[in-house]
């Protein structure tokens, strides 16, 4: 295994090459004077790219022992589309024999068969995963409490399934790739159907190890809620853990298989490369592959953040009434993002960070504390307080009295000496 300088020297690298790919070429677009809509939401665009490979760099420069190794090929994938797309801007403005000034072709620009529009939403994919990236290793790294834990979730399912719609159009020019090699002459067509479906099939069988997992994660999640809240069995027979433990190995299983299958799929297009009798194909099928390789890497970096999220922060939501006592503690690291609300005259409340001696320790001594409180008030009514549903008298309350001074206690009787000194306190 490199050493993590080593990591975070490849990464820092990479990261730098995309920072500056990226700057160049927003710097390239916004030289020519005519910018439409779709242009300029293509330099909102690289400038958001931009905002985020900074502090990147950032971190890695100051955690060499931070691993973002996942990223590599995203990075890579990220300044070389960036630099493309500037020298075939530039190689269309060469063509045009207009100034930048007065270029008007943005709507003929097209990368690798795609629109502004289409290229713009590619670097949003990159954009979205590096920065799942970057707040997941600032979540492992801080002990705070993460703000905006709704809005990370968010971004990460919105990432997921921009990620699969890239995969499915991938798909479709693989499909268009595959069904024009099949009718060039010299083609052995039995075999290129057999790769085509061999694809097709792979890719369905990833699809089933994606949903599959995503469905255990599910399970996973309410069993972890039935636990906490039934509180049963010891660390070692509970229900719960035999069923999580299973269910971890069907997620280790599936993670296998599907890694499996990604170097299956690699293997196919590797042949269908060697298939092609055409340059212009050989290059889109290489292409096409780079970029099927990326998404799928980049959908993993945001499924690990997924699972990163659940496993290192708890989302807790105390409501307590009355005479209540609440906990919100952390005693293994985890990030706590939840809120205690409590109701009542003698509500207690505990937050926070601390070991688990601390957390039995103050545990038993607001038990205690709870306890003497009730054995008090159970001094208080045996010495005198009645039903209020009783006759007013001697030692009782009334509804109106409570209800504005409380329950009271009970006076001791004054001794004939004391009740002399005050009736000649009060004459005098």
């Amino acid at each position: 295994m490199a050493e993590p300088v080593g990591l975070a020297s490849g990464i820092l690298t990479l990261a730098t090459f995309a920072f500056q790919c990226s700057v160049s070429l927003y710097e390239t677009v916004d030289s020519f004077r005519s910018h439409p809509k779709r242009v300029r939401d293509l330099l909102n665009e690289l400038e958001a790219l931009s905002a985020v490979l900074d502090p990147l760099i950032q971190l890695v420069k100051s955690n060499s022992d931070v691993d973002l190794s996942f990223l590599d090929l995203p990075l890579w994938r990220c300044g070389n589309v960036c630099k493309e797309f500037q020298q075939e801007l530039l190689k269309c403005a060469s063509r045009s024999n207009s100034s930048r000034t007065s270029f008007r072709d943005w709507a003929r620009l097209t990368y690798r068969g795609d629109n502004i529009a289409d290229f713009r939403d590619l670097l949003a994919g990159y954009k979205a995963t590096i920065n799942i990236a970057l707040t997941d290793a600032n979540l492992r790294l801080s002990a705070a409490t993460l703000e905006n834990i709704e809005e990370y979730e968010s971004l990460i399912q919105d990432a997921k399934e921009d990620l699969s719609s890239r995969l499915e159009s991938i798909d479709r020019k693989l499909e268009e790739l595959t069904e024009k090699g099949l009718n060039q002459p010299g083609t052995d067509a039995a075999e290129m159907r057999s790769l085509r479906e061999e694809r097709l099939s792979t890719e369905k069988c990833l699809q089933i190890c994606a949903q599959l997992s995503s469905h255990i994660d599910q399970i996973q999640l309410m069993s972890d809620e039935a636990g906490s809240s039934l509180g049963s069995g010891g660390p070692e027979t509970s229900p719960e853990r035999v069923i999580n433990e299973g269910l971890q190995e069907c997620k280790n299983s599936l993670a296998t298989t599907a890694t499996k299958l990604e170097k299956h799929m690699r293997d196919v297009m590797d042949r269908l490369l060697a298939k092609s009798n055409s340059d212009e194909d050989c290059q889109d099928l290489s292409r096409l592959r780079d970029e099927w390789e990326t998404a799928r890497q980049c959908l993993d970096i945001c499924s690990r953040a997924d699972s990163h999220l659940k496993e290192n922060v708890s989302v807790i939501e105390n409501h307590g009434n009355g005479d209540s006592l609440q906990f919100m503690v952390s005693a293994n690291g985890k990030v706590l993002h939840g809120k205690n609300r409590g109701l009542g005259w003698r509500n207690t409340q505990v937050g926070g960070y601390m070991s688990n001696q601390s957390v039995q320790q103050l545990s038993r001594d607001l038990a205690a504390i709870h306890t003497s409180h009730l054995r008090s008030e159970l001094s208080i009514s045996k010495d005198g307080f009645k039903s209020d549903a009783g006759d007013v008298g001697e030692g009782t309350t009334t509804p109106e009295f409570k209800e504005r001074y409380g329950r009271g206690f009970t006076l001791e009787p004054l001794h004939t000496s004391d009740r002399e000194k005050s009736q000649r306190s009060a004459s005098n």
